[in-house]
């Protein structure tokens, strides 16, 4: 298979647990970049539906490369199922054992999630830097990857959001509330005061490990802080000083991944 990643049209697939994200790449640029609700029951065919009208002017058969990154095991089987169906294109799927030069102190890589794959080969590759990476998702993740692709370890909590519908569907009193930065610290009405116990305890907590890990794993730094994720603009301004919002940070690392999976494959 002549490389040619580089200038063939190239589909990048997220499966999550909320969406499936979906990425065209052409000449290494992100050319298109879709979003389709997740929903684990879907057929072949409805699945096929929903890719149709996300990729709007490209089809599935024009494709010659797909990275597939899921958490959701029955949804990426039936990714790969439409895929036999409606393209020739080969399908690469992206995990803790695929063979792109990460190096784990995890004892088993399998277990780690696809999406913080693409996170922390995306960092390495794209930053040059050790770095902490912090996505803001489902869940929060932090991860340390080194300067040299070492993935040192991951801190898993549960997201902002994920948080906050906990606390509006336990508490009676208290009502749902757009996400966003709270004017101060202390609320002086029901939304200000969840706002700060929101999104600035999530800062603070991150803030917190933030400084941990500094002090603990210095031997690692210095450090480049990545955010990415819905609320990561809300929330990079009250975590650090010295920060890079990335959004397409698990799209990229999935599609680098691709790369350096052909390459050594035709090396």
């Amino acid at each position: 298979m002549p490389y040619s990643v580089n200038t063939d049209l190239t589909l990048v697939v997220d499966i999550g647990n909320t969406n499936i994200v979906c990425a065209v790449y052409e000449q290494d640029k992100l050319k298109n970049r879709s979003r389709i609700e997740a929903d684990p029951n879907f057929t072949v065919e409805d699945l096929n539906r929903q890719f149709k009208a996300a990729l709007s002017k490209y089809s599935l058969s024009e494709f010659k490369y797909v990275a597939l990154g899921t958490v959701v095991p029955r949804l990426g089987s039936t990714f790969k199922a439409m895929m036999e169906l409606h393209s020739k294109a080969k399908v690469y799927e992206i995990n803790g054992l695929s063979p792109i030069g990460l190096r784990y102190l995890i004892k088993e890589p399998a277990l780690v999630g696809p999406d913080l794959v693409g996170n922390a080969f995306a960092a390495w590759k794209k930053y040059k830097s050790s770095a902490l990476v912090i996505d803001l998702g489902t869940a929060t993740t932090i991860q340390l990857i080194d300067k040299d692709g070492l993935y040192v370890g991951v801190v898993i909590a549960p997201g902002i959001k994920t948080a906050a519908d906990h606390l509006f569907e336990k508490a009676a009193l208290l009502y749902s509330v757009v996400l966003q930065a709270p004017s101060q610290l202390l609320g002086n009405t029901t939304r200000d005061a969840m706002l700060s116990g929101i999104i600035t305890g999530h800062a603070l907590m991150l803030r917190g490990f933030i400084a941990e890990i500094k002090v603990n794993y210095a031997q690692y730094g210095p450090f480049q802080i990545i955010l990415s994720g819905g609320l990561a603009n809300v929330i990079a301004p009250m975590c650090s000083t010295d920060y890079v919002v990335d959004q397409n940070l698990t799209l990229d690392g999935f599609y680098l991944a691709l790369k350096s999976l052909i390459l050594n494959e035709i090396n």
